[in-house]
């Protein structure tokens, strides 16, 4: 049974769930290969339980998955049971202006781009919008760029360690996913590292895929999500790629300015727990000091 308890030791630490490629539809359409639904729920059951001292809950695209009203108002219906501060970009399966006619409570640049930044413990979060209409890969267009730019010298002149959050993974996995990973990465590349801004990590989805790794020396991580998952299939692999609806995971990160970790926690398909007999000192454990 997992608890939360008061720890004065845990003030100053940033935690930030994501979730990711919800893939929702209008209420009788017929679901893809699942009940993405009844996931969706799961997941944020999973997160009230455990992780209802979040900072900042984040919905990192592909919220529908054809991009239709009914499958946003599912959506701003399910959420609400997840009491804390939300926010929301979208992905390649979204519809930018059926969202922003229809869904509640999101936050735009001024020009529109469902993209948002948020300060928080020190941290400065931003959560860019990388969906381009009629574009799987997406992108970033000046507009878009000028609003990053903007905020990253901010943060710099701040002092402020950055979390960036997208939809589109913009680093190469060495996955045949990487044909349709973020359009001209190089571009959102170039804007990050010539801000000077202490880009701290990147968490994005899209890929169906866990994974963690770097960028041009800059920490990356993705997260299955909430529909199905995909295998790791590497250079030289030939054959079928495996997909799995067997699990599904949420994404939390958590930092205290100087270390930053990306956690997988996996609320459909978790493993089967051993005997807690077997392992008496994992119970009621302390934690080292916060730095």
């Amino acid at each position: 049974m997992t608890c939360l308890k008061p720890n004065a030791d845990c003030d100053d630490m940033l935690k930030i769930v994501v979730m990711n490629d919800l893939h929702l539809v209008s209420p009788g359409s017929p679901s893809p290969n699942m009940d993405t639904s009844e996931r969706f729920d799961l997941a944020l059951q999973h997160a009230v339980q455990r992780h209802s001292d979040a900072d900042l809950c984040v919905f990192a695209g592909d919220i529908a998955d054809k991009g239709d009203a009914g499958a946003y108002a599912v959506f701003d219906r399910l959420r609400c049971q997840y009491e804390v501060p939300q926010c929301v970009t979208l992905g390649n399966h979204d519809d930018r202006t059926v969202y922003t006619s229809t869904a509640a409570n999101f936050e735009m640049d001024p020009n529109g781009y469902i993209q948002c930044r948020r300060d928080i413990k020190g941290h400065c979060i931003l959560v860019l919008d990388s969906s381009e209409p009629g574009r799987t890969r997406g992108g970033f267009s000046k507009q878009k760029r000028d609003w990053i730019h903007a905020q990253l010298s901010d943060a710099k002149d701040l002092d402020l360690p950055v979390i960036v959050i997208l939809h589109h993974n913009p680093s190469a996995l060495q996955m045949p996913v990487d044909a349709y990973r973020l359009d001209e990465p190089d571009v959102l590349k170039a804007a990050l590292l010539e801000s000077g801004a202490n880009i701290m990590q990147i968490v994005s989805g899209h890929c169906h895929i866990s994974s963690a790794g770097s960028w041009s020396g800059i920490p990356c991580a993705t997260i299955a999500g909430n529909h199905h998952s995909v295998e790791p299939f590497l250079r030289r692999r030939t054959g079928q790629q495996e997909c799995y609806a067997s699990s599904a995971e949420y994404g939390v990160v958590v930092s205290n300015g100087a270390d930053c970790a990306v956690h997988f926690e996996t609320y459909i398909g978790a493993q089967q727990a051993m005997d807690h007999a077997l392992f008496p000192k994992k119970k009621d454990q302390t934690f080292e000091p916060m730095i």
